[in-house]
């Protein structure tokens, strides 16, 4: 799963680093400043053709521009800093991410709550169940729990 975010802030650094403006990087491909931009902010990634010409334009390697293979830190205070949210949480959800989920909890959206519970309730996250309910709402736990009482 690729970091939007570290995508976009090592589009930022390359384009920077070559002394291209956001205009100028967007006439070279042919797209709007506003889509360099929101590559930049890690809210869209650049199409393939574009990945193509970024990789020519900076002389790097797909790898090395979409963070490929680059160890990845978090903040137990802030896990999403400097991450995509949809990254954090499938990172999670994979193992790749190991986290105590009762003490990170909080910092989940209710969307984002909602599929780190299904991870849970499908076995995929390990986590202390005791810890882990008293953190959830009324309508999380019947959801979480209704498995282990021999419900759906």
């Amino acid at each position: 799963m690729l970091d939007f975010q570290a995508v976009g802030e090592n589009i930022h650094n390359l384009r920077v680093q070559k002394g291209f403006s956001q205009d100028e990087m967007a006439e070279l491909l042919f797209v709007s400043r506003q889509a360099i931009s929101r590559w930049e902010l890690g809210q869209t990634l650049p199409s393939v053709d574009n990945l193509a010409e970024l990789c020519k334009i900076f002389g790097v390697t797909f790898e090395e521009l979409l963070c490929m293979g680059q160890s990845v830190s978090f903040e137990p205070e802030d896990i999403f800093k400097g991450h995509s949210r949809n990254f954090v949480v499938q990172s999670i959800i994979t193992g790749k991410l190991n986290v105590i989920l009762p003490d990170v909890l909080y910092q989940f959206s209710p969307a984002e709550r909602t599929v780190i519970l299904k991870a849970v309730k499908e076995g995929k996250i390990p986590t202390d169940l005791g810890e882990l309910s008293v953190k959830l709402t009324e309508s999380e736990k019947l959801y979480l729990f209704n498995k282990y009482k021999g419900g759906n």
